[in-house]
């Protein structure tokens, strides 16, 4: 028997851009919700609805999920690794924490503030310093 082994692409995105498309996975799975109506698949009704919604203004903070289940399932797996890892210090662990919240969450650093209770200025080196941690850490993804 010949089984097929798939291997991830990690250059295809970024690793900002890899957990983005996580969270657009996510919301995507949210959208399904178990059944798939009319055996549409989520990209095609969103087109539906833009076609629909002409002459409305996109919104910029739109993404459009361009990953599969297997992509989806290895970004995740190095969330896991991450936040399990005992290779890493606590310190190091919240900034790669509030790095892979801001990017699959989508958020703001004003809706950080609120949530994490810490101050602007903080959590932007936070964030600054988990990005460039989690590229020296995990040499698959890459920073741009």
């Amino acid at each position: 028997m010949n089984a097929m082994v798939k291997v991830m692409d990690w250059s295809k995105f970024t690793a900002e851009e890899w957990f983005k498309q996580y969270g657009a996975y996510i919301q995507t799975c949210r959208m399904k919700s178990g059944n798939e109506p009319d055996s549409l698949g989520v990209n095609q009704i969103y087109w539906l609805i833009c076609e629909n919604n002409k002459g409305a203004a996109p919104r910029k903070n739109q993404l459009i999920c361009e990953i599969d289940d297997f992509e989806a399932d290895e970004v995740r797996k190095i969330i896991i690794d991450l936040k399990y890892s005992s290779r890493i210090c606590d310190s190091a662990k919240a900034a790669v924490k509030l790095f892979i919240e801001k990017n699959v969450r989508g958020m703001s650093l004003r809706q950080m503030e609120h949530e994490f209770q810490l101050g602007r200025t903080a959590l932007d080196s936070m964030i600054f310093a988990g990005k460039y941690f989690l590229n020296g850490h995990d040499k698959r993804l890459r920073i741009n």
